[in-house]
């Protein structure tokens, strides 16, 4: 009796360690049913690689500035390339590194074509000698020499989205007096500078430019207009009148005064 209950205990003692055991191989087990999946998908995954390459390349969007050869022989590299593993984002980015870009679109189409976007950026303005400024206020370098119609604006220590928002807002105040803005210049200190498309400069200053441009609107049709020709520029700095620089043909034989004050215009 006394070895059959040393037997027992013993049996107690190993029972536990067995079943610990068991239990640790089991989770082991189950973990390889869980990778056997995975890898079985991956490996199928590259398989699929091999046999769904990028075959065709569907290319739209607008070329007025953009080079669509250029483009497509970027595109090139892409094609015969896995499906599902070349790199979308890689080819958004070679595509946008043109400052001619503004979006970039890219699509898969099942089962081996690529379908791509681009829209070209839109210049309104030349920012200086060797950027252009487009419709979304975005600055870029670009050859400025066939852009020469474009309007000037630029403005130091501002915003591009500021100077183009002042720039329209000027234009329309000269719309009603049927003259276009040729330039807008901003300086480092704030001071502002305009010239108008019929070659008049006008300099504005920084305080008060919207009573500036109503009263030289105002008088524009009737005192201004019918001596354009003899004008080189107005200086509208003065809180009681404004400064005229009469061209040197104008001033031969002539008493013009420089300065009209407000009760002379």
């Amino acid at each position: 009796m006394a070895k059959v209950r040393k037997q027992s205990k013993q049996a107690k003692r190993n029972t536990p360690a067995s079943a610990s055991k068991s239990f640790r191989w089991r989770k082991s087990y189950n973990w390889v049913f869980l990778l056997l999946p995975l890898g079985l998908g991956g490996f199928y995954l590259s398989q699929l690689e091999q046999i769904l390459p990028i075959r065709t390349i569907q290319l739209s969007g607008s070329f007025k500035n953009l080079d669509q050869q250029e483009v497509e022989s970027t595109l090139q590299q892409y094609l015969g390339q896995g499906f599902f593993s070349f790199d979308i984002h890689h080819l958004q980015q070679t595509l946008h590194d043109n400052s001619w870009t503004q979006l970039v679109s890219v699509r898969r189409i099942w089962p081996d074509k690529l379908r791509i976007t681009i829209a070209e950026k839109k210049p309104v303005a030349r920012w200086d000698e060797q950027h252009l400024l487009s419709d979304s206020a975005s600055v870029y370098q670009a050859d400025t020499g066939a852009f020469s119609h474009l309007p000037i604006v630029h403005a130091a220590n501002h915003p591009p989205a500021w100077a183009l928002q002042q720039f329209y807002r000027l234009q329309a105040r000269f719309n009603s007096v049927d003259e276009r803005l040729m330039a807008m210049q901003v300086d480092s200190r704030g001071a502002l500078d305009i010239e108008l498309i019929n070659g008049l400069k006008i300099k504005l200053g920084r305080q008060d430019i919207d009573h500036k441009i109503d009263r030289l609107v105002g008088i524009y049709m009737q005192q201004i207009l019918p001596r354009r020709e003899q004008i080189q520029r107005l200086d509208l700095r003065y809180s009681n009148g404004f400064a005229v620089a009469w061209k040197k043909e104008a001033l031969q034989g002539s008493d013009i005064v420089s300065i009209w004050s407000n009760g002379n215009v």
